[in-house]
């Protein structure tokens, strides 16, 4: 009896060379994901200083409107309502909030500042950056409009 199964050499040749072109394809696809995704957080990571150089700065103006009402015999500053700017790309919010102590004899006035910049629309956005800087601020007068301590 002859068999009919019989193995061609030729036919092994055609089955490899086509899973060594899926499996460089997929290899490509890999490479080509990566090289994306790694571009993407790259942009992220500079979009995030720039957010926070930004939130920097206005917190720094924030700190500056304080200090320039620091002269003796002159009305402490009184924090207003929240304020917006935009910052080049991107939106800035500053806001303060004071309260007043009392520290032998002295009138201590401390002032909390946030400053949030963000860019790229809404939070969940792929280009949405957002960043936030915190400062505290003391000034101390020995009467509540008098000179500095």
């Amino acid at each position: 009896m002859k068999c009919m199964w019989t193995t061609r050499p030729e036919g092994f040749a055609i089955v490899s060379a086509l899973f060594l072109i899926t499996a460089l394809a997929v290899l490509g696809a890999a490479i080509m994901h990566f090289s994306a995704t790694q571009h993407v957080t790259g942009v992220q990571d500079i979009q995030g200083s720039r957010a926070l150089a930004a939130a920097r700065a206005g917190a720094d103006w924030q700190v500056t409107q304080i200090l320039a009402q620091e002269l003796p015999n002159n009305p402490q500053y009184a924090c207003g309502p929240a304020a917006g700017f935009s910052f080049g790309e991107f939106a800035l919010n500053v806001s303060c909030t004071h309260s007043d102590h009392d520290e032998e004899g002295n009138k201590v006035r401390v002032y909390n500042i946030a400053a949030i910049a963000s860019s790229g629309g809404s939070p969940g956005a792929l280009g949405f950056v957002e960043r936030r800087v915190d400062v505290v601020v003391a000034t101390c007068r020995k009467t509540p409009d008098g000179d500095l301590c």
